[in-house]
């Protein structure tokens, strides 16, 4: 099961679990123990190791990754590393921007820009290409 499909999965139980507690009579206990089974579950590559991943692939330095500058390559190796760790690190959208100096929004803006690259990757050849070499690594590595 992809991290994709297990982080869909929690926030489905995690809905059902808050409806469950809302209703009278209902405990949802095991709905809590399938959460923890899924969180479990969840590929355990940490953002430290994404960026040097990222880095590696790009040319482009940690540091030129947190500057606030706006260059085409160092945005594109941000949004690599933000798709990457919301993906395969069990890390919050606040806490993956806080690790590059953004907000959340940007974090959230830089996902949907990698969806696109990965559903058009005409949109932007290289970093999809970049992108999904590194989640083939990322997959097998939590193999």
């Amino acid at each position: 099961m992809s991290s994709m499909t297990i982080r869909r999965a929690i926030g489905l139980l995690t809905t059902l679990r808050h409806t469950c507690a809302a209703a009278e009579g209902c405990t949802g206990d095991a709905l809590d123990v399938a959460i923890d089974l899924m969180q479990h579950n969840l590929p355990k590559s940490n953002i430290d190791s994404i960026i040097k991943a990222v880095e590696r692939e790009t040319g482009v330095s940690e540091l030129e990754m947190t500057h606030r500058g706006r260059q085409r390559e160092f945005a594109e190796a941000r949004a690599i590393v933000c798709w990457l760790a919301y993906h395969y690190a069990p890390m919050t959208l606040t806490s993956i921007g806080r690790r590059l100096g953004r907000d959340h929004p940007t974090v959230i803006h830089y996902n949907k820009m990698v969806d696109n690259w990965l559903d058009e990757p005409r949109l932007n050849l290289r970093g999809a290409r970049i992108t999904t070499k590194l989640i083939r690594e990322l997959e097998e590595d939590d193999d």
